[in-house]
């Protein structure tokens, strides 16, 4: 007699079997980064403001320069990338100023809460950290795609920023990319909890920025694919009365 197939069965069986391997797995890469490089907060502090808990970091200038404006360095917005990355740089301009970094929401040190990243939550969070942490005007840095960001604050709150430095910055023709109907697919793959969280690995596996945070740590990710971080900001340079220099490497 012959045994009968159960096809639904057995694909059910198969799949559940696939998504404990992966689940498995998405939690064994999140241990092992947090355990083996883990990054430190000893040189910094947070700051809590209505949108989450931020890392940044105070590298002090010398005395005789004090009088000087402080420097705030934005680093690339992306999950692999954090303050760390502005610390050769921050080293170099604090033998002249008082420099500040500090890790963009979603990155780092600092929450990344189940969200969808937008631009003008960055330009919130920049806004606080020189209104409530530095408490004086700065002289904005942004690397690449942080760019858009540093335009958007100095447009929204002039009064916080007296001149703008932008770091290989983005085409802006980039940042007028708006969610179409394959990007909203994107976001909502990469925000599946298993299959979503194993692409994220895919993405930035090696990076120790990327795993600190747990499985929320994928939403920005998932925003950036969404398209939903873009912002236009090329009309806003035109009207800005703030300095604005542009640094392009060869």
């Amino acid at each position: 007699m012959r045994t009968k197939r159960h096809p639904v069965r057995n694909t059910t069986i198969v799949l559940g079997t696939a998504l404990v391997l992966i689940e498995a797995f998405n939690r064994m890469v999140f241990r092992w980064m947090g355990e083996k490089h883990p990054l430190s907060c000893e040189d910094g502090d947070f700051h809590d403001f209505s949108r989450g808990r931020f890392f940044y970091k105070k590298m002090e200038c010398c005395k005789e320069n004090e009088y000087k404006e402080p420097i705030l360095l934005l680093h690339e917005l992306s999950p692999a990338v954090c303050a760390d990355s502005c610390d050769e740089l921050a080293r170099q301009l604090s033998k002249k100023r008082t420099v500040y970094t500090m890790d963009l929401l979603g990155c780092g040190r600092s929450d990344k809460p189940p969200i969808t990243y937008v631009n003008f939550f960055y330009v919130l969070q920049v806004s606080e950290m020189i209104s409530k942490v530095i408490g004086q005007p700065v002289h904005l840095v942004a690397e690449k795609n942080s760019a858009a960001i540093a335009i958007a604050a100095a447009r929204y709150n002039p009064q916080l920023i007296s001149r703008i430095t932008l770091l290989n910055p983005i085409q802006w023709e980039e940042e007028k990319r708006t969610p179409d109907q394959k990007s909203r697919i994107a976001k909502k793959l990469i925000e599946c909890p298993v299959i979503g969280t194993f692409l994220y690995h895919v993405a930035f596996g090696k990076s120790t920025a990327a795993h600190m945070g747990g499985e929320t740590a994928r939403y920005l990710y998932a925003s950036m694919a969404g398209q939903y971080t873009n912002y236009d900001v090329a009309w806003m340079l035109e009207e800005m009365d703030i300095p604005v220099k542009t640094i392009r490497s060869v």
